[in-house]
C-alpha cells in the first residue's frame, strides 16, 4: 500500500471516531437514584449528567447543543452536555424552551392575585436575566410552551385541574399577538371521558406539531372512592394551521411522559409505559410498569425501544449532530451535593 492510500485512510478513520452523534437528553429514576441523562439517538451511550435528589426534568438543549437546560425540585439550572458548569438561572417557570437564536427562554407560571389564579407565559432574556409578560390569562392556564424554530410563533396546552374537564392546544405570535386555539377544545366524549391534550412540539422545518391526548375521567366507585379511569392514549400531528390532524399509530394503552421530533422530521422520540389499564378504574395495589424511551418511524410505522432500564425514563429532548460539537471523552459524573455548595 502506498504512501498516499495510507493518509487517505488515516484521515478518514480519524473523521469517523471523531463524528458527533444526533443526541438524546431525558431524566430518570433508575435503581432509586434521579439524574439528567444524555445517549445517542440509537440508545448507546446512555451517561448520567447530574444526580439529583429532585426528579428533574431537562427540557431542551439550547439551539447550538452547548448547554442543557433542566427543571429541578428547587430550581431551573443551565449545564454544559457534559454535566459540568451548572448555574441556577432565575425568573424561569416550569418547562421552559429556547428561542432559536438560544438568547431567550420561554415559561409558563401560575400565580394567585386576590384569591383569583392566573397564569402567564414569560420570555427570559438570559444575558439580562429580565423577563417580559407576553401573555396573561383568567381562565386559560398556560403549561408546556415551545417556540417555533423560524421563531415566529409559540405554541402551548392548557393546564387542567383534577377532575376538570377537556383542554386543547393554542398558538400565538412570538411576542405574544393573536393568541388563540390551534384546534377547537372537545366536549366531553362517550361515557363522561375528558380529552387532555399535551406536550405540544414544533418539527424542525416549523410546519407540523405533534402532541398528546388522553381520555381521562375521576368516578367515584364504591368500596374504593374517587378513582381514575383512562379511556386509552394517543400521538397526534397536524400542521401549523391545525388541519390535516393524523393520529400515530402507537398502542392506546401507551402513557406518555415526554415526547419530540427527531431525524429531521421523520421520526417521533417519546417515553411511555405499556400496559395502563384503559376503559376501567385504576386497580388498588396497581404496579406501575417501567417507562421506556421509543422512536416511531412516521412513515414506515416502526417501534423501536431505545432504553430498557426498569425505572423511569421520561421527558426528553433531540438535538441534530449537525449543531452538536465532537463529543468529549471521560465525562465527569457532577453529583447533586457538589452543585448545592
Amino acid at each position: 500500500m502506498n504512501t498516499r492510500k495510507v493518509i487517505l485512510l488515516c484521515v478518514v478513520g480519524l473523521l469517523v471516531s471523531t463524528a458527533a452523534h444526533a443526541k438524546i437528553t431525558f431524566s430518570s429514576e433508575r435503581n432509586g437514584v434521579k439524574g439528567v441523562y444524555v445517549m445517542d439517538d440509537d440508545g448507546s451511550n446512555q451517561t448520567v449528567l447530574i444526580e439529583n435528589e429532585w426528579r428533574p426534568f431537562p427540557t431542551a438543549w439550547s439551539p447550538d447543543g452547548k448547554q442543557i437546560l433542566f427543571d429541578s425540585g428547587i430550581g431551573r439550572f443551565l449545564m454544559n452536555p457534559d454535566g459540568t458548569n451548572v448555574q441556577k438561572i432565575k425568573n424561569v417557570g416550569r418547562i421552559g424552551r429556547f428561542s432559536p437564536d438560544g438568547e431567550h427562554i420561554v415559561s409558563s407560571k401560575s400565580f394567585r392575585v386576590n384569591d383569583v389564579w392566573k397564569a402567564g407565559i414569560y420570555v427570559l432574556n438570559i444575558k439580562t436575566g429580565k423577563t417580559k409578560e407576553i401573555f396573561q390569562s383568567e381562565q386559560v392556564m398556560a403549561n408546556l410552551c415551545d417556540w417555533s424554530p423560524d421563531g415566529k410563533h409559540i405554541i402551548f396546552s392548557e393546564g387542567i385541574a383534577i377532575g376538570g374537564g377537556s383542554n386543547t392546544i393554542w398558538i400565538m405570535g412570538s411576542g405574544g399577538q393573536n393568541p388563540r386555539r390551534l384546534i377547537p377544545t372537545p366536549g366531553l366524549q362517550k361515557d363522561n371521558f375528558a380529552i387532555h391534550r399535551n406536550w405540544p412540539r414544533w418539527s424542525p422545518d416549523s410546519q407540523k406539531i405533534v402532541w398528546t391526548e388522553k381520555d381521562q375521567k375521576w368516578e367515584f366507585v364504591p368500596n374504593v372512592g374517587n378513582s381514575r379511569f383512562f379511556g386509552g392514549f394517543r400521538y397526534m400531528i397536524c400542521d401549523r394551521e391545525g388541519g390535516n390532524i393524523k393520529q400515530l399509530k402507537i398502542p392506546k394503552d401507551w402513557e406518555c411522559y415526554g415526547i419530540d421530533w427527531m431525524d429531521d422530521g421523520e421520526s417521533i422520540v417519546f417515553s411511555a409505559r405499556e400496559g395502563i389499564p384503559v376503559d376501567g378504574p385504576i386497580p388498588r395495589g396497581f404496579e406501575w410498569p417501567p417507562c421506556y424511551i421509543y422512536k416511531y418511524h412516521i412513515q414506515t410505522e416502526k417501534i423501536t425501544q431505545l432504553t430498557n432500564d426498569p425505572g423511569w425514563d421520561q421527558s426528553l429532548d433531540w438535538i441534530s449532530d449537525d449543531v452538536l460539537p465532537v463529543s468529549p471523552k471521560g465525562k465527569k459524573k457532577v453529583t447533586w451535593g457538589t452543585v448545592k455548595q
